[in-house]
């Protein structure tokens, strides 16, 4: 096990060599898209990182973009599994041979100066205390473009801090004092625990931020408000499982 991941609640692993061709093509699909919704010519040089210059004015047309591209995404039935297989030396020892994840792959493009962002927080115990999240950067993220993360040793410093303050100032205060921003490159992927508190700062870099984050647990472990029905598939199975399913114990 990575004992900065147990020190942590979270780390950050190179895609292997092997692997990377899946996560390349399904980039370049989101870049192809991308580019025909946008009507952006062929003749001119476009790349996910510089699509805040092109004209694709108000949220609603991007969150339009952003639905569509998800879509096309979840269309692969096969994508969480793809992505599990990629990290499956850390991701089995994690959560054991009986996997659920959630149905459907989430998309976020995050322009320079957006304030539209998630709020300081951290996903567990509405979500399951034992889920991992897998957050994938479709271009290298530096700086701003990531996420302020928050060591295990100071989870009951941050939650007591939450309860006490909510102004934009002194979240950014704290996250400058207290988290950390750590790049993550397009081949990388971050892996954090449901109970690790996050914070999104704006993107100040010239710079779009495109990620993915999907979310993985044990099918036998307690859920959050999140059924298993509702919004988790399976993944995979033991063969205990399995066996399980076949007779009326």
């Amino acid at each position: 096990m990575n004992k900065n991941f147990l020190k942590k609640g979270y780390t950050i692993l190179n895609i292997p060599t092997d692997k990377l061709k899946f996560f390349v093509k399904e980039r370049d699909k989101v870049k192809n898209f991308s580019r025909k919704f946008v009507k952006i010519d062929k003749n001119k040089k476009f790349k996910l990182e510089n699509f805040h210059e092109f004209n694709l004015k108000g949220k609603k047309n991007l969150n339009d973009l952003r639905m569509k591209i998800m879509r096309e995404i979840n269309k692969n039935r096969n994508f969480q599994k793809n992505v599990y297989n990629s990290l499956s030396f850390f991701l089995d020892n994690c959560l054991g041979p009986d996997v659920v994840t959630q149905k459907f792959v989430n998309l976020v493009i995050q322009k320079p100066n957006d304030t539209d962002r998630a709020p300081f927080h951290k996903d567990g115990p509405v979500a399951s205390n034992y889920e991992l999240v897998l957050w994938i950067p479709f271009v290298d993220c530096y700086k701003t473009m990531n996420m302020y993360l928050f060591d295990n040793e100071l989870h009951d410093k941050t939650k007591i801090f939450l309860k006490k303050n909510s102004s934009i100032e002194k979240l950014d205060d704290f996250s400058k004092k207290y988290g950390k921003l750590i790049d993550v490159n397009f081949g990388q992927i971050l892996i954090f625990w449901s109970n690790v508190f996050h914070y999104i700062p704006i993107n100040k870099e010239n710079s779009t931020r495109w990620s993915l984050n999907i979310r993985y647990k044990n099918l036998f472990t307690k859920y959050g408000t999140k059924n298993m029905v509702d919004y988790y598939k399976i993944l995979k199975l033991s063969p205990i499982t399995k066996m399980l399913q076949q007779i009326d114990v």
